[in-house]
């Protein structure tokens, strides 16, 4: 090329290439060196939570979820249980509805780096929906901050991964529209367009709480539907997880350790379907800290008029599963050992 170099157009369009590709690059370095990412509702949401952060200087645990944990975990009843029980931690709800597995990642690692200190815990939300379905943010809103923001490479090498395994489950259509859309929205993310326009740092950005009460029914679950789900007994299904959503918790848990994070759990809100009930607890044979809402009592209580809808809990419910989980987080040992003087003080109770 340079003994011989390229003439008229081609002279142009290599000059274009060269000069674009270099303001891409440096785009892309210097936004993220100053912190600077995509506003949309999940980056409110990390903004929220850098806030508790550094206004509470206690350990703190981060629920990363999608809608279920968004309307079912009450991360400030959670807080007060487990301090009442003796644990100097608080807990943050990190979830948003719709919300893929790369894109959980993406802006739990964004507020990581801003955060002064890494959590103590991370609990991931696990879902046959999200696992099977590798490109969830199309369902969600396509050529929005929030989609093209996950597909950067490391998002979009996850996408292809994932749809080249559930091509047969999902068919032919699915995976050429899914195809098409990812090459339109990877080639945006990756050429920073609109970054700088619609982004700022998580300290800049206005910020909204994660978990989102509701006090009406969207739907109606009515006490046959909950006799047919909740209290039906779960066969646990022996087949595993699709192979790219167990390679990517296991590539996203060693990141987490190297960057200080001591323990990572997972878990699952109740919902009506036994199957995806089911789902959840044969994962939880495959990880130390785990979760899922299978005990018949929790269900029991969750038998009445408090279901936004057959996957979501009002906030009565909420309640009640939060109280539940403060229970199984201590029973599983997740949290480590409790204040000496707050044993103390449990003892001269008792």
């Amino acid at each position: 090329m340079l003994r011989r170099p390229p003439r008229g157009f081609w002279r142009g369009a290599l000059g274009f290439t060269v000069m674009f590709s270099g303001t891409a690059f440096g785009i892309n370095t210097i936004t993220k060196q100053a912190g600077i990412v995509r506003e949309d509702a999940y980056a409110r949401i990390a903004a929220h939570a850098l806030q508790q952060v550094q206004g509470n200087t206690l350990p703190y645990l981060l629920f990363v979820g999608a809608s279920y944990s968004r309307n079912g975990l009450d991360d400030r009843l959670l807080s007060q249980k487990l301090q009442d029980r003796g644990y100097r931690v608080q807990v943050i709800n990190f979830a948003l509805e719709g919300a893929s597995l790369q894109e959980r990642d993406l802006r739990l690692k964004q507020f990581m780096q801003a955060a002064p200190r890494p959590p103590e815990m991370v609990f991931f939300e696990i879902s046959e929906r999200f696992d099977t379905n590798p490109v969830y943010g199309f369902e969600v809103a396509k050529f929005s901050n929030r989609v093209i923001g996950q597909f950067d490479a490391a998002g979009t090498l996850w996408a292809i991964k994932g749809m080249a395994e559930q091509k047969s489950e999902r068919g032919f259509g699915s995976l050429a529209k899914n195809s098409i859309l990812l090459g339109l929205h990877a080639p945006v993310n990756l050429t920073n367009i609109g970054l700088i326009a619609g982004g700022g740092t998580l300290s800049s950005l206005s910020a909204n709480p994660a978990f989102d009460p509701q006090d009406t029914a969207r739907s109606e679950v009515t006490g046959r539907d909950r006799n047919f789900g909740l209290l039906a007994p779960i066969e646990i299904q022996e087949h595993a997880a699709p192979v790219w959503a167990t390679e990517f918790r296991k590539q996203q848990a060693n990141w987490l350790k190297k960057n200080g994070v001591l323990r990572i759990g997972y878990y699952f809100p109740p919902v009506i379907d036994a199957h995806e009930r089911a789902y959840i607890a044969a994962r939880c044979r495959e990880y130390t800290y785990c979760i899922a809402p299978d005990d018949l009592t929790l269900l029991a209580q969750l038998d009445k008029d408090i279901w936004f809808d057959a996957e979501h809990l009002l906030a009565d419910g909420a309640r009640i599963y939060t109280n539940w989980m403060s229970t199984q987080l201590e029973r599983q040992g997740a949290l480590g050992p409790i204040s000496p003087e707050r044993k103390l003080a449990l003892e001269l109770r008792r």
